[in-house]
């Protein structure tokens, strides 16, 4: 009778990948929790949708959760700097192969010029979070580790009543910042349309 370890395909366990999810997620649950009371009396909460395309005709699509802090970091005459928390959810949709399941927290940057009035904005933004994915192989393309650094760039408009709505474009960059080798990361055009409730 053959070992049950040995009938799995010679695929290494999952146990430490579920304790990194973990972790993670209660991180996100946390940083969540901490900051949702504040943002809620603010400006509440948002929901995005993403959707874009990456490097071996990887799709991704996600859901991030998130909120802009009320008081900006910075006010100028025409510009201002404000901080926001984000989520995210996502799929890769890899031909030919698994999907990767992306999990994630950034801090945003956004940079904020209002136009024509108190509710339409003109925006650029940037952000370093941390991802965590479900696997490491895409395709026949390898990422090494589960833990994974998001660089993003990003511009956009938001309009409508109180500001509601948001259409976006970024540019996603995924890697491990050579915590290990190889290192070749994932780059992601994404649009993005967010709604403020």
């Amino acid at each position: 009778m053959t070992p049950r370890v040995f009938t799995t395909l010679g695929r290494r366990p999952r146990r430490p990948q579920r304790v990194a999810a973990g972790a993670l997620a209660l991180a996100l649950a946390a940083a969540l929790g901490l900051g949702a009371p504040a943002a809620q009396a603010d400006q509440g909460l948002d929901l995005a949708l993403t959707a874009g395309t990456g490097k071996h005709q990887v799709r991704k699509l996600g859901l991030v959760l998130g909120w802009t802090q009320l008081e900006p970091l910075w006010q100028g005459a025409h510009w201002r700097l404000r901080l926001r928390h984000e989520a995210e959810l996502a799929t890769w949709r890899v031909p030919d192969a698994p999907d990767v399941l992306e999990l994630g927290y950034s801090p945003v940057l956004r940079l904020e010029r209002p136009l024509g009035g108190a509710h339409t904005v003109f925006f650029v933004e940037g952000s370093i979070g941390v991802r965590l994915l479900s696997h490491t192989h895409v395709g026949a393309h390898r990422l090494s580790t589960a833990f994974q650094f998001s660089d993003q760039l990003g511009l956009g408009w938001q309009w409508g009543a109180q500001g509601r709505h948001t259409l976006g474009l970024r540019l996603q960059h995924i890697s491990n910042a050579d915590i290990k080798q190889p290192n070749p990361g994932m780059d992601f055009w994404q649009l993005l349309y967010r709604y403020r409730f």
